[in-house]
């Protein structure tokens, strides 16, 4: 992770990254302060969000595509956490139509 990412990410912040694809990313940025109010374990509370959003199960890690981290914990001030999904390797998105 270069430096300049960790800094635009602001304090008080994580960034829970969904989906990454050689250059681009699609994540949430997610005040800290907002998701301890909302929950006893934050990190699960982020592993739910990933399931809610892409719709398949998955795990939390530090790294794209690497070992998965345990629920249990806190998160750390503007770091950045992966949602790996267990899909084989393969993610598809579903676009719907807009006419019938």
């Amino acid at each position: 992770m270069s430096a300049a990412s960790v800094h635009s990410i602001p304090e008080g912040h994580v960034r829970l990254v969904l989906f990454s694809n050689d250059d681009s990313r699609f994540y949430l940025q997610i005040p800290i302060e907002i998701i301890d109010s909302l929950c006893l374990k934050p990190r699960k509370y982020l592993v739910f969000l990933g399931w809610c959003i892409l719709g398949v199960e998955g795990r939390l890690a530090l790294a794209d595509g690497g070992d998965g981290i345990t629920t249990n914990g806190s998160l750390e001030d503007q770091s950045v956490y992966y949602y790996v999904a267990n899909v084989g390797g393969k993610f598809f998105f579903f676009c719907w139509p807009t006419r019938y």
